[in-house]
């Protein structure tokens, strides 16, 4: 693990609290890490062809199948 080291200024630490400021870091460091993970899935996106995978596409249909009920289509 490694450690970094900020530093605050003691009157924004003693308005904001030490333990809600720590809460605020590991908050960011959740949020960055999907983040990161986000971006990674953006890369394979690019790489897969859903549009002439045949089992997404029985999947997409079969999908619309037992939903269109909810839905109003012209003809």
């Amino acid at each position: 693990m490694v450690e970094f080291k900020i530093q605050l200024e003691e009157s924004f630490v003693q308005t904001v609290g030490h333990k809600q400021i720590e809460l605020y870091l590991q908050e960011f460091m959740q949020k960055t890490l999907l983040k990161l993970s986000a971006q990674d899935v953006l890369k394979d996106i690019k790489a897969i062809d859903l549009e002439n995978d045949k089992e997404w596409q029985m999947s997409r249909n079969l999908a619309w199948q037992q939903e269109k009920y909810k839905y109003v289509t012209q003809k």
